[in-house]
């Protein structure tokens, strides 16, 4: 049985946890009795916004289809793979030496608001490499359905 206790709290501007995280720790101490345990206080990096996911997921389908529009044969999930392999590989670390050991490709989830930010930039520029035009999450554009063509 796992009796792991994990909770999400935040630490007050007097510097305490909030009471009900200390509560809830009180309550799971004693189902851990006789066994030998590890203490861990991380600090919890925000994660992306619902606004950021639904742009993310646009930016991959417009993308994907004007990739396809050159003449590949993409489909979103290799375009997000491709994406994320390019620009989200990230290094991992030994635990004991804090040295690189090798990279891993970070999750699009696993990402901060700010690395979400920068991933995003990287695959704005690299698509204009292909003449491809992204908007940035906060650009507007207004289409003119009324204008003739010349």
């Amino acid at each position: 049985m796992n009796h792991n206790i994990e909770i999400y709290t935040d630490v007050t501007d007097k510097g305490v946890l909030r009471e009900s995280a200390i509560k809830k720790l009180k309550r799971g101490i004693p189902l851990l009795k006789s066994k030998h345990v590890r203490i861990m206080v991380e600090v919890v990096k925000n994660t992306r916004s619902l606004r950021q996911n639904r742009y993310l997921h646009l930016t991959f389908t417009i993308l994907t289809e004007s990739l396809n529009d050159l003449g590949n044969e993409f489909t979103m999930p290799e375009v997000k793979e491709l994406l994320k392999f390019k620009f989200a590989t990230i290094d991992v670390f030994d635990k004991l030496s804090g040295e690189v050991i090798g990279q891993r490709v970070q999750k699009t989830s696993e990402m901060t608001t700010v690395e979400l930010s920068l991933f995003i930039d990287n695959i704005i520029r690299w698509a204009s490499d292909f003449q491809i035009v992204l908007l940035y999450p906060n650009e507007n554009f207004e289409l003119d359905f009324d204008r003739k063509p010349n």
